[in-house]
C-alpha cells in the first residue's frame, strides 16, 4: 500500500479526537488496498456509549459492514495505532479482514490481570437450535 503513511496519519488524528473526548486514544481505519480508499474509521467510545465493546476496531468493522451492506470484509485491511486486544482480534477474524497493521504493541500488564470468568455448561434436554440451523443450511446446499 503506497499511502500507508497517510492512513497512519488518519489513525493518529482519530486517536487525538478520542483523547479530546476523554476516551482511551485508540483508533482504527479500514482501507480497501486495491483502490486505497478509506472504507471506515473510528476511535474508542466505551465511555460515550457506555459499552465495553465500543473499541475502535469493532466500531470501524460495524461501520464498514453497514456501508458495504455485508457481514464480511474479505480483502480489506485495518490500520490501528495499538495492537488489537483479544476481543478485537476475534472480531477481526470473524469479519475476515485480510491484514492488520499497528504502530504500538499492547503490552499493558494490568490488562492481563482482568479476572477470569467461570463458565459452566448447564445440563439440559433442550433442542440445540444452532446445530439444527446449520444442519438445515448444509442440506439445502
Amino acid at each position: 500500500m503506497n499511502n500507508l503513511t497517510n492512513f497512519i496519519r488518519l489513525v493518529l488524528n482519530q486517536s487525538k479526537l478520542a483523547m479530546e473526548k476523554g476516551e482511551i486514544p485508540v483508533a482504527s481505519v479500514i482501507v480497501d488496498p486495491i483502490d486505497e480508499s478509506v472504507v471506515a474509521r473510528s476511535f474508542n467510545q466505551e465511555i460515550a456509549l457506555n459499552d465495553p465493546t465500543a473499541h475502535a476496531e469493532i466500531l470501524s468493522i460495524r461501520k464498514a459492514c453497514k456501508k458495504l451492506n455485508q457481514k464480511r470484509l474479505d480483502g480489506l485491511v485495518m490500520i490501528c495505532n495499538l495492537e488489537p486486544c483479544n476481543m478485537c482480534k476475534e472480531v477481526i477474524k470473524s469479519a475476515r479482514l485480510s491484514k492488520v497493521y499497528y504502530l504500538f504493541k499492547n503490552d499493558n500488564p494490568r490488562r492481563k490481570t482482568i479476572s477470569t470468568i467461570k463458565y459452566k455448561l448447564i445440563e439440559n434436554n433442550e433442542e440445540n437450535l444452532i446445530k439444527k440451523f446449520f444442519r438445515n443450511k448444509r442440506t439445502k446446499n
